[in-house]
């Protein structure tokens, strides 16, 4: 199948040579002091198939002691919006507020804070906006597509005193806390290399529906920043595919295996990347435009590299892999199967330390809150939760490292100073 993403440095043109974006924030004051025993209000911007899995999340907070609900909820198509509407219901007993447009709802001073599960090139406008409107906020990965939209929004959540909550989740995860110990006290050795492997079938992006007719929806709120166009059903529907919109694994996946690495090794902002893939297997739908095969290595100044590669069209081959000089340690879902946990096992495989890991060794869990109760928690405290602005920033520079390698067809390196991407 003939490529047909974007012509490379036009889709780059604004994006490689952002410089520093420095914006003055004199957002509302927040509505509310929230006691320890009041009532945390959540709206939910975006609430399509990850928004509803969002009020589910409130749910079972709520249920294991946190005092929050879902009490609004906003999406731009009518069949979704009714049926978030009907999972408030279901799931809190109440009639929600609805809102179309989610400027409406951050208007809205009996909601405190708000889940942003939008297209990825909404993310950043939509935080930015509701930072202003004094709310804490849950935004869903990755936080940008393009380094300035990055750079605008670090300096404006920074300006804030906004508690912002990135949706890196597994970095809250069980298994997690106890893998950053390992880590970080010297037990796998120096860290050499990380590999992912992810695949499906089907490419992700193919499984959602579309609206019908224009009218079923506001297609120019799907655009928000985008160039306008007539109505394009599939593009509003399984934008996950189209790279104006999102930066296709690499943001959808690649985003929570490099979020996972900050995590666990404390590292910096990753130096370079290279990239490749194209769009090939025999699942993919013509029109779309973002690549379902993809290979990315990331370089960290600490020594060592990340490699992404994912595939569709066979769903065979998913591992996540750490590589250290006293052994290896296998990242593994528990049953196999997603349930917002990790069962990292290590061995000395590989390895001839004098002080390889020998057999046997377990590691002990670590409690921690996940992602949605730690984030509720500190709306009250007013801490920083687990995955904040800075640890946002991060993950989206190594995204967007890696996507503008892909796009380019080139080395790309970041520098951190001057917070710009451009070509080595």
């Amino acid at each position: 199948m003939e490529n047909n993403y974007p012509t490379r440095r036009e889709f780059l043109k604004t994006g490689v040579t952002a410089g520093v974006l420095m914006s003055a924030v004199s957002p509302v004051s927040y509505g509310r002091v929230i006691g320890a025993n009041d009532r945390i209000h959540v709206g939910v911007i975006g609430a399509g198939g990850r928004g509803r899995w969002h009020i589910g999340w409130v749910q079972r907070s709520a249920n294991n002691g946190e005092n929050a609900e879902v009490n609004a909820v906003c999406n731009i198509w009518n069949v979704k919006l009714e049926g978030a509407i009907q999972e408030v219901k279901d799931r809190f007993n109440l009639e929600p507020k609805a809102y179309r447009d989610y400027r409406k709802m951050l208007e809205d001073r009996d909601i405190d804070a708000v889940v942003i599960a939008t297209p990825d090139h909404q993310h950043c406008g939509q935080l930015c906006d509701a930072v202003k409107a004094g709310k804490d906020v849950y935004v869903e990965k990755p936080i940008a597509v393009t380094l300035e939209d990055l750079n605008k929004t670090y300096d404006i959540v920074k300006g804030s005193k906004a508690v912002v909550q990135h949706g890196t989740q597994g970095r809250s995860s069980v298994g997690a806390a106890a893998t950053r110990e390992f880590i970080q006290s010297g037990k796998l050795g120096k860290i050499l290399r990380v590999e992912e492997s992810r695949s499906a079938y089907v490419p992700y992006w193919n499984n959602y529906s579309c609206p019908e007719k224009p009218e079923d929806t506001d297609w120019k709120a799907f655009l928000y920043n985008l160039p306008d166009r007539p109505f394009n059903a599939d593009m509003h529907g399984c934008w996950m595919g189209y790279a104006e919109c999102s930066p296709g694994t690499i943001g959808g996946w690649m985003s929570h295996l490099s979020d996972f690495v900050h995590y666990i090794t404390g590292c910096d902002f990753p130096l370079t990347a290279v990239a490749q893939g194209g769009i090939y297997a025999l699942t993919s739908v013509e029109g779309r435009t973002c690549p379902d095969t993809t290979t990315a290595v990331l370089e960290y100044p600490e020594g060592f590299t990340t490699l992404f590669t994912t595939h569709f069209g066979n769903g065979a081959n998913n591992y996540t892999t750490i590589f250290g000089s006293k052994g290896t340690m296998q990242i593994q879902d528990p049953d196999g199967n997603q349930k917002g946990g990790i069962a990292p096992k290590v061995t000395g495989d590989g390895s001839e330390h004098p002080e390889k890991i020998g057999e046997g060794v377990e590691i002990p869990e670590i409690p921690q809150d996940d992602h949605i109760m730690n984030w509720l928690k500190c709306i009250r405290t007013r801490e920083q939760p687990h995955a904040d602005m800075d640890a946002g920033y991060k993950h989206g520079v190594a995204v967007l490292l890696g996507w503008m390698a892909y796009l380019e067809g080139r080395k790309m390196a970041f520098d951190p100073q001057k917070r710009e991407i451009r070509p080595v």
